[in-house]
C-alpha cells in the first residue's frame, strides 16, 4: 500500500485547503503557501455553495429584478490549490499533518486532490483537453441540409474536446436563482455550467468556414449531461494558460433553458475563432480516430431562429399529444420516431398526418415501427413515410401476425432522462397477473424507466451530491442533498404526467423493475382507476414502505398462467419448520404429481423430464412448490405461512420458473472466495484455458462445437446441436456458423466481463427442502440430468420423447454458493449423499431440515423461495480442508414502521429505493475487486 500511495502523490499537484478565516483572500493564501511550501499556479478560494434545502429555479431567466436574500447557511471557506510540482503538494500535506501551516493564527487543513488511482492521475496529467475558448454556441435543429433553426444561443462559451474521458464539454457562467421551500425570496448566485456529451453520441460532424471563422455542426444521438456548481469564487492565477479542473464537485441538473433546447434539439452549431485553427484541426483528427462520421458541406446552411424562438415550453417530454383522427397507438409511434431524431417537429405537417389518416392502422403501425429502426435523421418526413407505407403494402407479411398468446403482452415503454423523455415502440414481453386481468385496457399500462442521458443507468451522483471532502474534514459532518433531477423524478412519481392525450399515474413496481429503475403507470379511462386495480390486487397491510412496495410488486412478476386451483384444493396452513429463530422451510411448499403434470401441459414444455419444482405466485403466496407424493386427501397444493405475503382472492397458479438443466459457471465473486478458502489459482487458470481452447475451436471442430452446445448452452443451443448431429458443417452452412459465432462471442464476453468459467461438474440448481426429514445437517441430495442430444429432439414428435432416463446422483463433497456472495462463509461445503426416497427430485438442490441453522441462511442469508445455487462437485474446486468457513450472521435490520398502513408513500420512496439498490451493487463490485485474505 505504501508504494501505491507514493505513486499517487507523484502525479497529484492539486490539494484542497481549509481552516483559514473568512476574510482571507486567494492572493493572501497564495503568498503564504509560496513562502512556506512552493510555487502556486492557481488558487481558487470558495465561499459559495448550493444553499441547503434549495433548488435552482430555471423558470427565472432574468435574476436582476427578483427579490433575493443572502441570509442562508454558508459553506466553510476552502480553497483548491494547484502547485507547480508534485513535491509541493506532498510538502503541504506533511506540513499540515504536523500542524506547521499556521495562517493568521489558524492551523490549515490539507487534503490531497483527486482520489483516482495512479494510472488515471498519470493519464489525466498527460492527456490535456483541446480547449477552444470564447466560442458561440447555438443549439437547434437541422431542419434540412440547407436550413438550421436556432432554439437557444450563448456567447463566450468554452468548448473542450477531452480525449481523457472521450467527451466534449461546453462550459460557461450564468447567474442562477435558487428557490427555497415555502419562501418568496430567492438566493441569486453565479454558477458555472457544463454540458457534457460522449464522443460516441456524435452521429455526424459538419465543418465549414465563414468570413468570421470556422463552424462545426454536431448532430447528436442523445442529449448531453448538464452540470453546475456555484462560482462566486476568488481566483488568483500566477501563470497564463489552462490548468486541469479543480476538485470542486459538479452537481447534476436538468435543462436550464426555458425553451427546452437541451432536451428537445439534437444539433449543436459551434462558431470558432480563426485563432484556434490548429487546435480545431487536432480535435477533428481526434474525431476521425474515434470514427465519428464527417459530412462534407457544399454550402453553409441558412441560419434562422425557430418559429417560437424564446417562448417557454410547458411540456418537458416534448411530445405531439393529439391530432384529430389519429389514434393513441399511432401518435405514440409518431413520438417514438420524433424522439429518436429520425424526424424533427418542423417536418410533421398536416400533409404528413393526412398520410396516416388515409392508411389502415396496421399499415401505419408497421411503417412507423420500421422508421424507428433508422439510425440517422431523415429530412423529408412526408416522402419517406409514403415510401415506407407503399413498401409495407407490397409486402403484407411485414404487417405481422395478430395472434398472440395470453401469456404475452405488447408493452409500451417511456424512458425519462434528466432533460427529456423517449417513447419506445411496443415490445412483446411475458405478461403478468394484472395485465391478464385488465386485458381490455392493457394498452393503457405504461412501463416508465428512469435513465441517465445516452440510455445509461441513473446512479446516486445524478440524484444526490455531497460537498467537497475538505468541507467534511472542516465540519466533521457530511450530508447529501438531493439534486434537481431527484425533484423531477419525484414530481413525475407523485403528480403523474400527460402523454399523447392521456394522464398517467403511478401504479407499482416489481423487484426486478426496481433494479432497472422502472415502474408501472396507468392512464385512467373513467371506468378503470388506479385505486380499482390496487383493490383487486389484494390487501396490503404492511406498515413498512419497502415491504409494502415489494408485496405489491409481486402482482407484476412476469409469469405464465396455468391451472385454476380452487381454494378447497389448497392447504394454506402447513406449519413451517422453525428452530433457534430460523425458518428451515422459508418459502417452500409442495405440489401433487397430477397437478404438476397439468402445469407442465399448460406450459407446453419441450423437456425430456417433467420439472420437479416450480417457482410460483398463487393468490398472495410466493415461493417454490416441489413435486411430492399426494396424501389422497384432495389437497393438491400445500403452502406454508412463510410463503404468504398478502391477502388475495386470485386462484390461478402462476409460474415464474421451473427446475431444468442449467450449466454451471463460476463468476468473479465465487472465484474470489474459493481462492481465499485455499483453492489454488492454477485451477481457475487451467479451467479458463480449456474453455478458451474449445471456444476457439468451435467453428472448425464439429465435435468440440457439439460438446460446447450440449454441455454449456442449455436449450439455447438445441437448434445448432440438431444441425450438427444432422451433418451440417459450420464452414458450409452460414446459419449454423452464425449461431456458433454468437455462442462464442457471448461466452467470451461473459469470461472477460464476469469471469464466467464453465464448470463441467457443476450446475445452477433451485433450492428445495427434504420434506421426508432424512438428510442430516451438513448433507444434501443432488440428482442432475445429463446433457443429451435426445432432449433437443423432444419437440419434434412423440417418438423422440420415449428415451432412456439419463440422471446422475452426485456423491461426495460439494461446494455451494448463492449470488451475491461477499463473505468466505457464504461458500458452504456439504456432503452429497444418495437417498432413494428423494430419487423423484432432480435438477434441484435438496437441503436438510435438521440442524441448528439452515444451510440456505448460511449461504448469503438466502431462503427457498426460488433462489438458485451454484453447485460444484469437481473435487479440484473443493477447499483442501473440506470444511466450511464460519458463516456470517444475516440478521434482518429493524423495520421502519409508519404506525399505519402504507398508502401513497410507495411512489415517494421509489427513487430512494433504487439508490439503495445501487449501493448494494457497488458493495458487490467493491468486494469483487478487492483482495480478501483470511
Amino acid at each position: 500500500m505504501g508504494s501505491e500511495g507514493n505513486m499517487k502523490k507523484s502525479v497529484v499537484t492539486q490539494v484542497s485547503i481549509g481552516g483559514f478565516g473568512e476574510s482571507t483572500t486567494a492572493k493572501q493564501l497564495t503568498d503564504y503557501l509560496e513562502d512556506e511550501v512552493g510555487i502556486v499556479w492557481r488558487c481558487r478560494l470558495k465561499t459559495s455553495w448550493t444553499p441547503p434545502g434549495s433548488y435552482p429555479n430555471f423558470e427565472i431567466a432574468d435574476t436582476s429584478n427578483i427579490p433575493s436574500i443572502d441570509e442562508y447557511k454558508k459553506v466553510e471557506p476552502h480553497a483548491f490549490v494547484h502547485f507547480a510540482v508534485f513535491e509541493s503538494a506532498g510538502r503541504a500535506m506533511d506540513a499540515a499533518g504536523q500542524c506547521n501551516l499556521i495562517l493568521d493564527g489558524q492551523p490549515l487543513k490539507v487534503s490531497l486532490g483527486p482520489k483516482n488511482p495512479y494510472s488515471l492521475n498519470q493519464r489525466r496529467r498527460t492527456t490535456v483537453p483541446y480547449k477552444l475558448a470564447g466560442i458561440t454556441l447555438e443549439i437547434g435543429t437541422l431542419v434540412s441540409r440547407d436550413d438550421f433553426f436556432v432554439s437557444w444561443r450563448a456567447e463566450g462559451v468554452d468548448f473542450l474536446v477531452d480525449p481523457f474521458d472521450n467527451t466534449c464539454k461546453f462550459c460557461f457562467r450564468k447567474s442562477t436563482a435558487f428557490s427555497f421551500k415555502d419562501a418568496v425570496m430567492h438566493a441569486v448566485i453565479n454558477c458555472d455550467y457544463k454540458l457534457e456529451l460522449l464522443v460516441r453520441d456524435i452521429q455526424t460532424v459538419r465543418q465549414y468556414k465563414t468570413l468570421h471563422g470556422f463552424v462545426l455542426i454536431l448532430q447528436l444521438a442523445s442529449s448531453p449531461r448538464v452540470w453546475y456548481r456555484t462560482a462566486d469564487d476568488d481566483i488568483y492565477d500566477t501563470v497564463p494558460g489552462d490548468l486541469l479542473d479543480d476538485d470542486d464537485p459538479w452537481i447534476r441538473t436538468t435543462d436550464f433553458t426555458q425553451v427546452g433546447a437541451i432536451g428537445r434539439c439534437h444539433s449543436y452549431r459551434v462558431l470558432i475563432s480563426p485563432r484556434y485553427e490548429n487546435k480545431l484541426r487536432t480535435a477533428l483528427d481526434y474525431f476521425r480516430m474515434r470514427r465519428v462520421q464527417e459530412e462534407r458541406v457544399r454550402w453553409p446552411p441558412r441560419i434562422r431562429n425557430e418559429p417560437c424562438f424564446g417562448e417557454p415550453v410547458s411540456d418537458h417530454f416534448f411530445c405531439i399529444h393529439h391530432k384529430e383522427g389519429i389514434s393513441f397507438e399511432i401518435m405514440f409511434l409518431v413520438n417514438s420516431v420524433l424522439h429518436r431524431g429520425v424526424f424533427n417537429q418542423f417536418q410533421l405537417t398536416e400533409r404528413f398526418f393526412d398520410l396516416l389518416r388515409n392508411q389502415p392502422k396496421d399499415v401505419n403501425i408497421a411503417s412507423l415501427k420500421h422508421l424507428c429502426t433508422y439510425k440517422r435523421p431523415v429530412f423529408d418526413a412526408y416522402k419517406r413515410l409514403k415510401l415506407v407505407q407503399e413498401w409495407i403494402q407490397k409486402n403484407p407479411k411485414l404487417l405481422g401476425s395478430h395472434e398472440q398468446s395470453e401469456d404475452i403482452s405488447e408493452i409500451r415503454r417511456l424512458v425519462i432522462t434528466p432533460t427529456r423523455a423517449y417513447c419506445l415502440p411496443p415490445e412483446v414481453e411475458l405478461s403478468n397477473r394484472v395485465l391478464r386481468r385488465y386485458k381490455a385496457v392493457a394498452e393503457r399500462f405504461l412501463r416508465v424507466t428512469f435513465m441517465d442521458e445516452s440510455m445509461q443507468t441513473i446512479n446516486s451522483n445524478v440524484l444526490s451530491y455531497f460537498v467537497a471532502p475538505i468541507v467534511k474534514d472542516l465540519t466533521s459532518s457530511s450530508f447529501s442533498q438531493k439534486t434537481y433531477v431527484f425533484k423531477r423524478v419525484k414530481s413525475i412519481l407523485t403528480d403523474g404526467f400527460k402523454l399523447c392525450g392521456r394522464k398517467y399515474s403511478f401504479l407499482a413496481f416489481s423487484a426486478n423493475q426496481l433494479r432497472d429503475r422502472s415502474a408501472w403507470f396507468f392512464a385512467e379511462d373513467g371506468k378503470t382507476r388506479v385505486s380499482d386495480i390496487k383493490t383487486w390486487m389484494g390487501k396490503f397491510k404492511d406498515k413498512n414502505v419497502a415491504k409494502c412496495a415489494a408485496r405489491m410488486g409481486l402482482c407484476f412478476s412476469s409469469t405464465y398462467a396455468t391451472v385454476d386451483v380452487m381454494p378447497h384444493e389448497v392447504d394454506t396452513e402447513v406449519p413451517d419448520i422453525e428452530r433457534n429463530g430460523y425458518v428451515f422451510s422459508d418459502g417452500i411448499g409442495t405440489i401433487t404429481p397430477d397437478l404438476a403434470d397439468e402445469v407442465m401441459e399448460k406450459l407446453k414444455l419441450d423437456v425430456h423430464y417433467s420439472p420437479c419444482a416450480y417457482q410460483i405466485r398463487y393468490a398472495g403466496f410466493k415461493g417454490v412448490v416441489a413435486r411430492w407424493p399426494s396424501k389422497s386427501d384432495g389437497i393438491r397444493l400445500a403452502l406454508r405461512d412463510s410463503m404468504k405475503k398478502f391477502f388475495s382472492k386470485h386462484t390461478i397458479l402462476e409460474i415464474c420458473s421451473w427446475t431444468r438443466f442449467q450449466p454451471g459457471f463460476l463468476n468473479r465473486q465465487i472465484i474470489t472466495l474459493l481462492s481465499v478458502l485455499g483453492v489454488p489459482d492454477e485451477i481457475f487458470w487451467d479451467m479458463q484455458e480449456s474453455m478458451l481452447y474449445k471456444l476457439n475451436r468451435i467453428l472448425d471442430d464439429t465435435d468440440v462445437a457439439f460438446e460446447v452446445l450440449t454441455a454449456s448452452c442449455a436449450e439455447q443451443g438445441n437448434t445448432a446441436a440438431i444441425m450438427l448431429s444432422a451433418g451440417f458443417k459450420p464452414k458450409t452452412e452460414p446459419h449454423l456458423r452464425g449461431m456458433l459465432s454468437s455462442v462464442r462471442i457471448a461466452q467470451l464476453w461473459g469470461l472477460r466481463e464476469k469471469s464466467r468459467i464453465f464448470v463441467t461438474s457443476g450446475r445452477w440448481l433451485m433450492g428445495c427442502l427434504d420434506e421426508a426429514g432424512i438428510l442430516e445437517h451438513g448433507q444434501c441430495f443432488i440428482q442432475v440430468s445429463k446433457p443429451s442430444i435426445e432432449n433437443c429432439f423432444s419437440k419434434h414428435g412423440s417418438r423422440f420423447k420415449e428415451t432412456k432416463t439419463d440422471l446422475e446422483v452426485v456423491k461426495g463433497y460439494v461446494a455451494i454458493a448463492k449470488n451475491p456472495c461477499l463473505h468466505p462463509g457464504d461458500v458452504r461445503i456439504l456432503e452429497a449423499v444418495d437417498v432413494p426416497q428423494l430419487h423423484h427430485m432432480y435438477d434441484c438442490l435438496i437441503f436438510p431440515q435438521k440442524g441448528d441453522r439452515p444451510h440456505t441462511n448460511e449461504a448469503s442469508g438466502s431462503d427457498l423461495d426460488g433462489d438458485l445455487y451454484f453447485v460444484a462437485w469437481d473435487q479440484k474446486l473443493i477447499p483442501p480442508n473440506r470444511k466450511s468457513y464460519p458463516a456470517m450472521h444475516y440478521d434482518a435490520a429493524e423495520e421502519k414502521s409508519l404506525g399505519r398502513a402504507v398508502n401513497h408513500q410507495v411512489n415517494i420512496y421509489f427513487p430512494t429505493f433504487f439508490l439503495l439498490a445501487e449501493m448494494m451493487t457497488l458493495k458487490i463490485k467493491w468486494t469483487s475487486d478487492s483482495s480478501i485474505t483470511l
